[in-house]
Formats: structure tokens, sequence, C-alpha cells
């Protein structure tokens, strides 16, 4: 809700002359400060009705002008229950705080406004304004503040209302309990999200920790297997310690992308059977006795031609390529491994 209403005059108040001049100078602050120095409405700050400083704003400040002899100011975000309280004359007065002679930015202010206040049954120091109701028709605007305090009324307290006015009061401490519950409620939302999100971007973290180290484990176990394999090999004389490292530099077994590229079963028919042969040795042998190369060392041979070539990236695709060119060979091959695994 929005209120415009007078909050102060031209006169001596309190011991001190206010002129018309002095209240441009008020208006002018004001508006130079802006933000720096933001005005809140508040309950009064008499001996019965304490300013409540350091609760919630009842409203603020949005702008202070001068019409005439009185300084006008215009309220903005009133609860619904001020408004009313207002309405219902349960408070008719305001009352005004200043900070005089404030030096800000190496600037000299004379007088800062600080605080506007709400008053109900008070005798105020400034006796000359309307009555806050006479302006509520009017549409919204902006204000400021400084330190020594002026009360002001229009007409007389209502003494009919005082139960209203308690009920009024009632309502509004209960409202500044309730919207300073919502904000430490908030405040304990906020860092519990915070903690919340700082649990899941750990979990995250943890989750892909342990996909690494579970990936890692696993490239090991296999580098670990194909290796094994190679070394039985060597034991059961299927393959030369020659062979075994041609095969591990061949088929990049130090590189855990073309590692996980193979195929242990590949491996495994590289080792399986009797004794292999070189292609030297399978050259000997075939000029010794005009026989042809066992099958899988044919297989194995034309491999490493390819490879040699550079026509395949590792040995399974040197494999594929092999056995696309030469199906003949890919079925004796399929035949070789069925006879050995019936055997």
């Amino acid at each position: 809700m929005e209120l415009d209403a007078e909050i102060f005059a031209t006169g001596k108040w309190n011991g001190m002359t206010f002129t018309t001049d002095d209240l441009k100078q008020i208006a002018e602050t004001f508006t130079a400060l802006g933000d720096k120095m933001r005005v809140a409405l508040k309950l009064g700050h008499n001996d019965k009705q304490a300013m409540t400083d350091g609760h919630p704003a009842l409203g603020w400040v949005d702008k202070v002008w001068v019409v005439g002899e009185k300084l006008m100011a215009h309220f903005t975000d009133l609860p619904d229950v001020v408004y009313k309280a207002v309405q219902k004359k349960l408070y008719n007065n305001v009352s005004v705080e200043m900070d005089v002679d404030v030096k800000h930015m190496e600037k000299n202010y004379p007088y800062v406004l600080t605080g506007v206040a709400l008053l109900g049954a008070d005798i105020p120091a400034v006796n000359t304004l309307k009555d806050l109701t006479h302006y509520m028709s009017r549409g919204a605007e902006f204000s400021v503040g400084r330190h020594a305090v002026f009360s002001a009324i229009a007409g007389q307290s209502q003494g009919g209302n005082t139960m209203e006015l308690e009920q009024a009061t009632k309502k509004i401490a209960e409202l500044t309990t309730t919207v300073a519950t919502f904000t430490t409620d908030t405040a304990r939302l906020t860092a519990e999200n915070a903690d919340l999100k700082a649990k899941v971007l750990k979990f995250e973290a943890d989750a892909l920790a342990k996909k690494a180290a579970d990936e890692k484990a696993r490239i090991t176990t296999k580098r670990a297997e194909v290796t094994t394999i190679f070394e039985d090999g060597v034991k059961s004389g299927a393959i030369t310690p020659a062979q075994r490292t041609q095969y591990t530099k061949l088929l990049r077994i130090e590189d855990d992308t073309a590692l996980d590229a193979l195929d242990i079963a590949d491996i495994k028919a590289l080792t399986a059977g009797g004794k292999q042969f070189s292609r030297e040795q399978g050259r000997e042998k075939q000029a010794d006795d005009g026989s042809d190369l066992p099958v899988d060392v044919q297989v194995v041979n034309e491999i490493n031609a390819i490879l040699a070539k550079k026509e395949a990236a590792n040995f399974v695709a040197a494999q594929a390529l092999l056995f696309t060119r030469n199906p003949k060979l890919a079925r004796e091959y399929a035949d070789f491994n069925d006879a050995k695994g019936g055997a």
C-alpha cells in the first residue's frame, strides 16, 4: 500500500526554527543521498511507543518534497494492517527524526532525514500538520532522514479508539515477528541449500573419481591377462620370445585405447596349439620338405605383413582386412581353430 503525508512544517519546534528554505534543503538532501540513506516508517519513538529499531520496517519513505510551508513524504510498501489502522485514525500522527550538521563525501548537510514514526495518542511538537488520512487518495513517490526528534499531530487524539489502537499495535507486532521469522527461515534454507549443493558436487566428483579408478583397474587387469597369455605361450613353445616382443609392439599393448580394442579370444588364438613358426622358420621348413605352413602361422605372417605396410591400425583390424581379402584362408583358419577346440 502507498500513502502521502505531511511530516514536517516551518516554525519553531523544540527550540529550533525551520524556514521554507530549510524544508527545501531537507528534501534536496534526501534526493541527493538516495539509497545511501534509506528512511523507514516505524512505530513511535516516545516512552510508550518505543521506536522499533532493529525490526523490519513498516514501510519506506520513497520521496520528499515541499508544498508551501509543509514537508511532504510518500510512503510505500505499507502492510495492509498498517494502512487500515491509519484509515481508522488509530495512527493519525507522525514524527520525524533528523541528523544535524552531517558530513558525507566531503559535503556538509545541515539536516538529514533519518526516520519517520507513526504515533497514536501522543502529543507532538509540530501541531500544524494535516491528518494522515487527508492524502490517502494521492499517487506514489520517494524520501530520507537525520537526528533530532519532532512529532506532529492533526487534531485531537482518538481516545475512543484505544481498544482498536491496541489491537492494531498487536497485529503490527505480530507481523513484525512473522517477517523476522520468515527472514530467519529463509537464511536457514539458503544455508541448507548451499550445503546440499556442496554434497551433490562432492558426490559427483567422487563418482567420477571412482569411475576413473575402476576403468584404470580394468585396463591394468586386461594388460596383465594379455601379458600372461604371451608368457604362457613362450613357456609352452607356442610362440618364441621374439614373437612375444613383436606381438606386444604390433598390438600396442602399452596403449590403453589400443589394448581396450583387443579381443582376448584373438590373443589366445595366437598362442593356441602346437609350436608356431616364425616367417623365416616357415620358409626354411617349406624349402626343406616342400610342405605348406600351418594355417595359423600363415594368418600371423599375413597380418604382420599388413601391419608392416601400415594398412591397418592394429592386429584386430589387420586380421579383419586379411580375411576380407582372402575368404579361403579365413575359412581354413576357422576350421583349424574348430579342430583344435574339439581335440
